[in-house]
């Protein structure tokens, strides 16, 4: 069996000008990230990452800290897969919320961003509301013309696994930087969960965890098995934690 470690990006710039950019907590995951494994004697045969620059930049700056570890093995380049890239969550909430501003589910939530009182409460104010607005994507209420749809969403990224996960023997560990819509798909294909309850777990992904599995290299992705959940061994104190 071979490996898959499917890595989130670390911290990226919400409400800030340019959302794809890590922040500098960020970009500490990312070292803390390459360092720890490489200290571990982890090696990666393969590294791939989506295309947004939060994802590349936490490969790149992973990999440039793994290097610094005397005596470990360089890791390879990271090769871009643009399927593991994350639908434009950002670009449909500001195409969609508005025109949902009356709708009594999400009036109140849009207020209840507008009067939190730091960036923490406002940070879990937006995640509800976005949540609201995901549900309706997952259960294809939102316009194709605001959003790319959920299925066409899901193929892409299955798509990009069987590219990930077709590798030459005799590679045995592969690492993939994206972010959590992706990860969600390949939970559910893992455990053979409904759509909600799979994005309602890849919620729960924090920045710069490691969610691992094993796959068969002769059936690909057809065989994908959960072996490791959201961990983060590099971050020992609670307080560097992020979901975003």
């Amino acid at each position: 069996m071979a490996q898959l470690w499917a890595i989130r990006h670390g911290q990226a710039s919400l409400f800030s000008t340019d959302y794809d950019v890590l922040s500098e907590r960020g970009e500490a995951q990312a070292r803390d990230l390459g360092a720890h494994l490489a200290g571990a004697g982890v090696h990666f045969d393969r590294l791939f990452s989506g295309p947004a620059k939060r994802q590349k930049d936490t490969a790149s700056l992973a990999r440039e800290a793994a290097a610094k570890v005397e005596g470990v093995t360089p890791w390879p380049e990271p090769v871009v897969v643009e399927g593991l890239d994350e639908h434009d969550a950002f670009g449909m909430m500001s195409r969609v919320v508005p025109k949902l501003a009356d709708d009594p589910e999400i009036k109140p939530l849009q207020a209840g961003i507008a009067e939190a009182k730091d960036r923490r409460e406002r940070s879990r104010g937006f995640q509800r509301l976005f949540e609201a607005v995901m549900t309706r994507w997952l259960r294809g209420e939102i316009d194709a013309e605001d959003a790319e749809t959920w299925p066409a969403f899901k193929a892409r990224v299955l798509e990009a696994l069987e590219t990930v996960v077709s590798i030459p023997a005799p590679a045995k560990r592969i690492a993939a930087f994206s972010s959590v819509g992706p990860l969600a798909v390949l939970l559910q294909r893992a455990l053979n969960t409904e759509d909600l309850p799979s994005f309602q777990t890849a919620w729960r992904i924090r920045n710069a965890s490691i969610t691992r599995f094993e796959f068969s290299a002769r059936a690909g992705a057809s065989r994908l098995t959960l072996d490791g959940f959201n961990t983060l061994p590099h971050l020992p104190n609670p307080d560097t934690w992020t979901f975003r």
